[in-house]
């Protein structure tokens, strides 16, 4: 197994030092388990401020309004994506699926019973916050699952070398050509 040249820990099949998964996902894990006993002591703090009624029917209002945001944009999203574009009475998308799923996001935030989970998910609805998260979004998974110099041509996958690194199934679901090749004896490109 490869290792980093600075720390001598093992990479990862990302290319990272293996050990940085592991810490994110304690992380994860331990915010996972904090979340509920935070969004007790907010509705305690909010319950004293307010009086346990509102308190109740606030939590109330916002898993209504989550269930209000799934059902309008999750539904058609779910329907959405799972239409090949193109396909026969495949609805256009009004907006990129990175968008789409951060305001299903926002949905089930909301969804969930609790003042923190409510703000997260109000704040994902707000356009300008959804649009950077989605380019953050891409931005990462294009580092992530970069593969600038390899080629796939009929199942095979070519790496810079022209040598053949392994056979794949690849189905084409959607091609775009930017820059289509000349013609023999016809115009260049445009």
């Amino acid at each position: 197994m490869p290792t980093s040249p600075t720390t001598g820990r093992p990479f990862g099949p990302t290319g990272r030092p293996a050990g940085r998964r592991r810490r994110l996902g304690s992380l994860i894990g331990a915010s996972l388990l904090l979340l509920p006993v935070l969004e007790i002591a907010v509705a305690i703090q909010v319950g004293l401020r307010i009086g346990a009624g509102w308190t109740l029917l606030a939590l109330l209002a916002g898993s209504v309004a989550g269930l209000f945001v799934l059902r309008h944009v999750g539904l058609s999203a779910v329907r959405r994506l799972a239409t090949p574009p193109g396909a026969a009475g495949a609805a256009p998308n009004p907006r990129p699926p990175a968008q789409t799923a951060l305001v299903v996001l926002a949905g089930v935030l909301l969804l969930i019973p609790g003042f923190l989970t409510d703000l997260g998910g109000l704040v994902l609805l707000l356009p300008g916050v959804r649009r950077r998260l989605a380019r953050q979004a891409e931005a990462a998974l294009v580092r992530r699952f970069d593969v600038r110099g390899v080629q796939v041509i009929q199942g095979e996958v070519i790496d810079d070398g022209g040598r053949i690194a392994e056979h794949v199934d690849v189905q084409v679901v959607q091609v775009r050509d930017v820059d289509p090749p000349a013609l023999p004896g016809g115009p260049g490109p445009r």
